[in-house]
This record gives structure tokens, C-alpha cells and sequence, in this order.
């Protein structure tokens, strides 16, 4: 018999855990909205959200923020996953995107977000560069 308790799926890329002030900002309903992001990764992101589920044809692309400050912008996404996590009288939702064809701009403006603005071991390399670890300085 398997021991299902101790199964971590493969993910291909590691996830970060979002500092409190790394939002996600995209046009909803002609308003410009933030969300708490949640964790990053090359890949994706997921973040939290309050109320009704928003539509996956709303999003195109997002931007990503610290505070008031734009880091990357423009970046096209499309929706993986959205579920509630918990039902207050508001319900919090969890949506998680994924990453579309990003410019090599894009991802270096990526890369450099998941550096500053996470939390994560800083044991963990983060990124392999042409068959040599690269380490967060």
C-alpha cells in the first residue's frame, strides 16, 4: 500500500512566498483592482481575492507591483485555477495564473521581483544560469 500522506507533486518551477505588500493589479470591470499575492514563480502566481469569482476573459494581462511601485508590467496570463478558500459573509477566493509568452525584458523584470519581494530560504538557489547555480545576493 502507497503512502499518499508524504506525495508532493512535481512543479517546475519552486514557489516563493509573496512579501505582505506584492499585489497584482488588472483592469476588472473598468476598475483598477489590487490583489494580495499569495506565491510566484517563474511560471505563475496565485493571489487572494474577496467576493464573487472573477471572469478568466477579464484578465489578459496584469502587473505586478510592491507598494505603490510598478516592477513589471503588462505581463499576459491565463487563468489555472480558482476556488474559495474560505465562506465569511465575503467569500475569499484563490485564483492561480500562469505565465504566457513573456519578452526577455519580462523576465528579467520577473526574476527580479521573485528575488526582492519574496520570502524564501536563502540557501535555495533560485535560478540555474548556463549549468552554474546563480544565488540571490
Amino acid at each position: 500500500m502507497v503512502n499518499h500522506s508524504s506525495y508532493q507533486p512535481f512543479r517546475r518551477y519552486q514557489r516563493f512566498t509573496a512579501k505582505a505588500r506584492a499585489l497584482v493589479l488588472f483592469l476588472v470591470i473598468s476598475q483598477n483592482l489590487p490583489f494580495h499575492i499569495i506565491d510566484i514563480c517563474d511560471g505563475g502566481l496565485s493571489f487572494r481575492y474577496l467576493g464573487k469569482k472573477i471572469k478568466t476573459s477579464k484578465i489578459s494581462t496584469i502587473n505586478l507591483y510592491y507598494e505603490f511601485e510598478l516592477i513589471v508590467g503588462d505581463l499576459p496570463v491565463k487563468e489555472v485555477s480558482d476556488y474559495q478558500l474560505r465562506d465569511d459573509i465575503v467569500p475569499v477566493r484563490r485564483k492561480s495564473l500562469c505565465f504566457e509568452s513573456l519578452s526577455i525584458e519580462q523576465r528579467n523584470r520577473l526574476s527580479f521581483f521573485i528575488e526582492v519581494f519574496t520570502s524564501r530560504n536563502l540557501d535555495e538557489p533560485i535560478h540555474q544560469i548556463r549549468g552554474k547555480m546563480a544565488f540571490p545576493s
